[in-house]
């Protein structure tokens, strides 16, 4: 899965508008069933994992703003089909919010809530990117397509 995204995410691509919303949906799937395994093993109160969420998701939402923004959308000419330029910005993006979830629980073994809602907080962080980022670009292909 990481593979797949990793080669999606780095080089240009024609998607579909409707396909460009199934990532971010699956995405928030895996994020959450991180979230529900690790409140296995570190239980955590689920204030605290709301908040981490919701600093994570504040945190993320300018980034997503500004890659949106730089991201080159150009239309197609089929109707609800444009081309995305590549987006190594985004995958270094997951592979650091996940890279830093995994240290963080291996560096505060025994400080179980602290680690997790950090944990949470960065996948907070990485969905919210992304969701901001394809809303950016969404607005952005409707605007050059109307015109």
């Amino acid at each position: 899965m990481a593979v797949v995204l990793a080669i999606r995410l780095i080089r240009p691509q024609k998607i579909s508008v409707t396909r460009m919303w199934v990532t971010p949906i699956i995405l928030c799937a895996l994020t959450a069933w991180a979230i529900y395994a690790n409140d296995m093993l570190n239980p955590a109160p689920p204030l605290e994992i709301a908040l981490g969420l919701v600093i994570g998701a504040v945190c993320g939402v300018p980034f997503g703003v500004l890659r949106g923004m730089h991201t080159d959308v150009r239309p197609t000419e089929r109707r609800g089909v444009m081309y995305l330029g590549s987006s190594w910005i985004t995958l270094l993006i997951f592979v650091v919010a996940f890279g830093l979830r995994y240290g963080i629980r291996e560096a505060m073994p025994h400080r179980g809530s602290l680690s997790a809602t950090i944990g949470d907080a960065l996948l907070g962080f990485a969905i919210a990117f992304l969701v901001t980022s394809y809303v950016v670009i969404f607005r952005k292909y409707e605007r050059l397509a109307k015109a």
